[in-house]
């Protein structure tokens, strides 16, 4: 553990947030308050560990994932997949918005990643979690939107068809002018209808400009045949309204609607419960190697 303390890391740990060490046997792992050492034992895919500082090294957000899948349910690890896989960061506080950036990954990769490993803990978790895994969500909403239509009832989710997170959707011509945009990115898109979710958020869709911009996409969307609906946080601010708001997305698309026994609805408004929930954190700490 002398690395870790001499090497100078670019983050700060606590006993609140410790830090979290691979080593590669028992006789390294050491007691301390503020890191928390795990044996791994097995072989390391190509490519799962990057250069921090000094001899210390990260894991890749493929080897992130599993990592995560030995402490956390199937759902947990369906958000987190899709925050890894995600065109947004989160903040050091382990959630909130904290602006655009590239995916660091994407379910392909970390496929091919958990295809070339067995018999690790947390194995079995990852990979069913992995299949309902929507990469490119653009915002913390997208995420809840994505979960509660890929899941599956008994885990909260609606039976909604296949969605596509920020779809490209080519602008016709004779309508560019209206936009100034060759392409729109449908934030939820739902390929087999033809139905698109806007997420409306107050922060980048209030003042004139981006008003009317925002209602000359949907007019032209629309007037495309792509049905179009703005979802708010007004619109799902209780599990009530959120309810309601997927009956009205349903019925707007042309999507049959469906009854739920009592347990899936339980799971539905725990997963609403989950994903709302103003104080929830995903992560707490990064995991390099010692």
């Amino acid at each position: 553990m002398s690395e870790i303390k001499e090497a100078h890391l670019p983050f700060g740990y606590s006993e609140d947030v410790p830090l979290h060490v691979l080593v590669p046997d028992r006789s390294s792992q050491r007691h301390l308050k503020s890191v928390v050492t795990h044996v791994w034992k097995a072989g390391l895919p190509s490519g799962s560990l990057f250069e921090l500082s000094g001899t210390n090294c990260v894991c890749s957000p493929e080897l992130t994932y599993l990592q995560l899948a030995s402490t956390s349910d199937f759902t947990r690890m369906v958000e987190i997949g899709c925050h890894l896989c995600a065109e947004f960061a989160i903040s050091d506080k382990g959630r909130d918005y904290a602006g655009k950036r590239e995916t660091l990954t994407l379910p392909e990769r970390m496929g091919t990643c958990l295809d070339s490993l067995s018999k690790v803990y947390g194995l079995v978790v990852a990979r069913k979690a992995l299949q309902y895994v929507v990469p490119c969500t653009a915002s913390p909403m997208e995420i809840l939107l994505a979960l509660t239509f890929v899941l599956p009832p008994e885990h909260g989710g609606w039976a909604m068809p296949e969605i596509v997170a920020n779809q490209r959707i080519d602008v016709d011509e004779r309508l560019r002018p209206l936009v100034g945009e060759k392409y729109f990115k449908g934030d939820i898109y739902l390929p087999s209808v033809r139905g698109n979710i806007e997420y409306d958020s107050y922060e980048y869709h209030t003042g004139k400009y981006r008003y009317d911009h925002t209602q000359a996409r949907r007019n032209v969307l629309e007037a495309m045949g792509v049905k179009t609906v703005s979802a708010t946080w007004g619109q799902m601010r209780t599990f009530e309204k959120f309810e309601t708001f997927i009956w009205m997305v349903r019925e707007r698309f042309g999507i049959e609607q469906r009854s739920y026994t009592a347990d899936e609805r339980a799971a539905q408004k725990d997963l609403y419960a989950r994903l709302t929930d103003p104080e929830a954190r995903l992560f707490r700490g990064t995991v390099p190697i010692g």
